[in-house]
């Protein structure tokens, strides 16, 4: 009796773990095992996206460029990149001439992201010379050190940072947009990550995040369209729209409330805060960024990803 017990034990056990490992992305496990897995997974990460990421273009960078068509050079926090896709499809279009920061907690995503825009680059070159194309840092252009001009090179125009945990590590009102997809059901609760996006975007920046829908299966985490745009007005946010995107998820869109002029810093140098001394000073050198106040360090990777 007692190993038929052993047995059904073993059996419930694995069941968990499997659901919460492949259902839940280790959301339970805290962020430091979730960044561990998604590392495992980053290779074939996007196998699982191929039919949403078919409607990028028209889903994702759409909304951005008209809602920034007044704005010469916006600044973008796409945060939870996993592999690019949003910094793919909006780095795309000839129409965005801004730059962005892409934030994730695993580097394996990250080094994805960084590798899938490089080649879409040296395949494509140029975005000034292209209707259509994408790119991303190169092993011989830290996009850390690139200057922006609307005609700079993809690799010039995106930056990543890993980084682990909340809170964001920015300055107020640090971006004229903030984008998180697919990711707010994979924390405690969303009032955190939705204060924080709220407190680093500016007054009349513009938000573009996701709802989980009822068909994904994460009934805990599902947020019924009423009170999921309530939940957003509570941080902050107006014109909120909901459409939907797939199966298992909305497209959300929103604003936040105020007024504000388009921020006029557009590098990470320019808005990290040192988490030692709460400073934004940085210095550069090849492979570091180096905090002038209290001399911290952060590693800058060969692909161009400063690990904060």
């Amino acid at each position: 009796m007692d190993w038929i017990i052993g047995i059904v034990l073993l059996v419930i056990i694995g069941y968990l773990l499997d659901r919460e490992i492949y259902f839940y992305e280790g959301v339970h496990l805290g962020p430091r095992v979730q960044a561990w897995l998604y590392d495992r997974w980053s290779r074939k990460y996007d196998e699982g996206k191929r039919e949403s990421q078919l409607c990028d273009d028209e889903m994702l960078a759409q909304p951005l460029i008209d809602a920034l068509k007044d704005i010469p050079e916006p600044f973008v926090l796409d945060f939870a990149t996993g592999t690019g896709r949003l910094s793919y499809a909006l780095l795309s279009r000839t129409e965005f001439h801004g730059r962005i920061i892409a934030l994730d907690l695993s580097q394996g995503m990250l080094e994805q992201a960084a590798s899938k825009l490089s080649r879409a680059e040296r395949r494509d070159g140029d975005l000034s010379s292209h209707s259509r194309s994408a790119g991303g840092p190169d092993t011989n252009s830290n996009p850390i050190y690139a200057s922006t001009t609307p005609t700079a090179p993809l690799s010039a125009r995106v930056e990543f940072l890993r980084r682990v945990s909340l809170p964001l590590p920015f300055a107020d009102a640090s971006f004229d947009v903030v984008c998180a997809l697919e990711v707010l059901e994979l924390f405690p609760n969303m009032d955190e990550p939705l204060a924080e996006f709220s407190r680093v975007l500016r007054p009349g920046g513009f938000f573009l995040t996701s709802r989980g829908t009822e068909e994904s299966g994460r009934k805990a985490k599902v947020q019924h369209v009423p009170e999921y745009t309530s939940l957003l007005e509570r941080h902050g946010f107006e014109s909120i729209q909901v459409t939907n995107w797939w199966k298992l998820f909305d497209r959300v869109t929103a604003s936040k409330r105020g007024e504000s002029n388009p921020v006029e810093k557009h590098h990470l140098q320019d808005v990290l805060k040192c988490s030692s001394c709460g400073q934004v000073r940085w210095e550069r050198s090849e492979n570091t960024l180096r905090c002038g106040n209290c001399n911290r360090e952060l590693t800058v990777t060969k692909e161009g990803i400063a690990l904060e």
